[in-house]
């Protein structure tokens, strides 16, 4: 069975091609008449618009992208999880769509079923963009062919993009800061992949912090990027090597570090610190109830969105490159 077209639907109501395109269209100058006549065709039918070729024709999607990259294959987790959230809420609100899909800053370029061709196609009218890297291709990509994008995260390979981000650096600093204020002395800081900017940053703080009270012993741990990952890397150091406590990058994953350290004897909040990163709504929730670093996800994303809605928009204003402050939400595992 052939696929009906706007001309077939024309035929079928005994009118022009024109007339059928301004109903789909929601012309409110269509007389009512003529337009249930038309609409009641169109259901009969089975007639669909096609999307693309009316994108291409306006020039508009009306469709954003956020890219996120999966992390070698692990699920997208807890905090990414609620910042999409958040963004498909703000596009739903300015009659946006929003798709989203992985893609990789390593290998956009040869993989096929990466998500950056609908960039690459004109499937979009904008982009965010969520774990880059230094040098990230894509970044050059989508200003070589001013494509309306934003980071979720900071740039360090060019002085001209826009993009949102915590202050990292000094998340690192302040949660390092807040342990050694309760009392802690020794404790290690476990992040994700150090091919990141967000681990770099963090690590960078929690450093500097740790060199100015004289704390040579507290070690930072890379490539803790999942639950199971974080389990097995804090079995191996409480073994190894006397802890008062551990800072951790990423709320989701001291669900690890919190069964690890039950196993191994300890009793969070009494003689075992953990305090993390995030805030997500599950660190409320686990017990004891985490002390964490607030990102603020709400106000990230609200202003990672109005930057890129104004491109889109075809205002061009400088590029606007937003920190975060962090703070700390105190709760119950220091």
């Amino acid at each position: 069975m052939s696929k009906v077209t706007i001309k077939d639907v024309a035929k079928h109501c005994n009118t022009s091609v024109r007339t059928v395109s301004r109903v789909v269209n929601k012309d409110p100058n269509v007389k009512k008449e003529t337009r249930e006549k038309i609409q009641a065709a169109i259901d009969e039918m089975g007639f669909q618009v096609n999307a693309i070729a009316r994108s291409l024709k306006a020039k508009k999607t009306n469709q954003i992208v956020a890219f996120v990259d999966r992390h070698q294959g692990l699920y997208w987790g807890a905090f990414h999880n609620e910042v999409l959230q958040e963004l498909h809420k703000l596009a739903k609100e300015n009659n946006m769509r929003m798709v989203i899909s992985s893609s990789s800053a390593d290998s956009f370029e040869e993989d096929e079923n990466d998500g950056f061709y609908l960039v690459k196609h004109s499937l979009c009218d904008g982009a965010v963009m969520f774990d880059t890297k230094p040098g990230d291709k894509r970044v050059d990509y989508l200003k070589k062919y001013n494509v309306p994008f934003v980071i979720v995260g900071k740039d360090t390979g060019n002085y001209d993009t826009p993009f949102v981000d915590l202050d990292n650096e000094y998340a690192g600093y302040l949660g390092a800061k807040h342990m050694f204020e309760k009392g802690y002395r020794s404790f290690d800081f476990l992040l994700g992949d150090g091919a990141f900017t967000v681990n770099h940053d963090r690590a960078v703080g929690f450093r500097r912090f740790c060199e100015e009270k004289g704390l040579q012993t507290n070690e930072t741990h890379y490539d803790v990027s999942s639950m199971e990952s974080a389990y097995h890397i804090t079995k191996e150091i409480v073994q190894k090597k006397k802890l008062e406590g551990l800072f951790v990058s990423g709320d989701e994953r001291t669900l690890g570090v919190y069964r690890a350290l039950n196993e191994e004897g300890y009793t969070i909040g009494e003689n075992f610190g953990v305090m993390s990163i995030d805030n997500v709504r599950m660190s409320e929730y686990i017990y004891p109830p985490l002390t964490t670093i607030d990102q603020s996800i709400p106000t990230f994303i609200k202003q990672a969105f109005d930057i890129l809605m104004t491109q889109i928009k075809d205002v061009k204003p400088a590029a606007k490159r937003i920190f975060i402050t962090p703070e700390i939400v105190d709760r119950e595992s220091l």
